[in-house]
């Protein structure tokens, strides 16, 4: 009688958003996000862990997807990885549940998913984050803020352009208006943060002036996907 014992192979998927408005503030999140998907896609790979990284962007069709690095294992596939996310470009905007749902259909087994994105949806969070739940998968949405949408410091008559459907507003930026606008910012994560805690997600609020080392060796470890 022999009795074998199989090692189940888990997957880490690393999903980035290259909307154009991750591509946005200073330091840019964009430029956080390729960081801090490479770090994380390269823990991956050293362990030996399957990796895929599914690009989130505005296409032609509709899909969402701009691309996708699939089944990387080892690290002899750190170039592989590095010149996908280098030749990444954040434009326009997509939908999250048209992208979510792509994404979804093509896992495999069981593992991690990590969703690197401000979340600043047109058509909301909610039906993309649904699609993405279970499954085998445990999620963890990264929100990438810049100090800006913090802590906008700009009084003044201005005039505000949406950088993803080049919308516009002239609007007078004053004190009220900013402790307006930081209350309905705060309104809105929180309405992220319980909309994952109630379907066994986990959400870490980031700025993008974060080191990527503590995000990974603090921020991380501490949700357990880095040990």
């Amino acid at each position: 009688l022999k009795l074998y014992l199989e090692d189940e192979d888990l997957s880490l998927h690393v999903v980035i958003d290259c909307s154009a408005s991750s591509d946005t503030g200073d330091p840019n999140k964009f430029l956080f996000m390729q960081r801090a998907a490479a770090a994380m896609g390269y823990i991956g790979l050293v362990n030996l862990t399957r990796v895929t990284m599914p690009a989130m962007g505005d296409r032609d069709d509709g899909s969402g997807i701009v691309g996708t690095l699939r089944d990387l294992r080892g690290r002899r596939r750190l170039h592989d990885l590095a010149g996908f996310l280098c030749g990444l470009e954040p434009k326009g905007s997509f939908s999250f549940r048209n992208a979510a749902e792509r994404i979804a259909l093509s896992r495999r087994g069981k593992g991690v998913m990590l969703v690197f994105s401000d979340f600043f949806f047109k058509d909301g969070f909610e039906e993309g984050l649904r699609r993405l739940v279970g499954h085998g998968y445990d999620v963890f949405c990264i929100q990438v803020l810049s100090p800006q949408e913090i802590d906008p410091p700009i009084p003044g008559d201005l005039r505000l352009r949406d950088v993803e459907d080049n919308d516009s507003a002239e609007v007078t930026v004053s004190a009220p208006l900013l402790k307006r606008y930081k209350a309905n910012l705060a309104a809105y994560c929180k309405s992220l943060e319980q909309f994952c805690t109630q379907r066994d997600m986990q959400l870490m609020t980031v700025r993008s002036d974060t080191p990527v080392d503590t995000l990974v060796l603090d921020y991380l470890r501490r949700k357990g996907v880095v040990k």
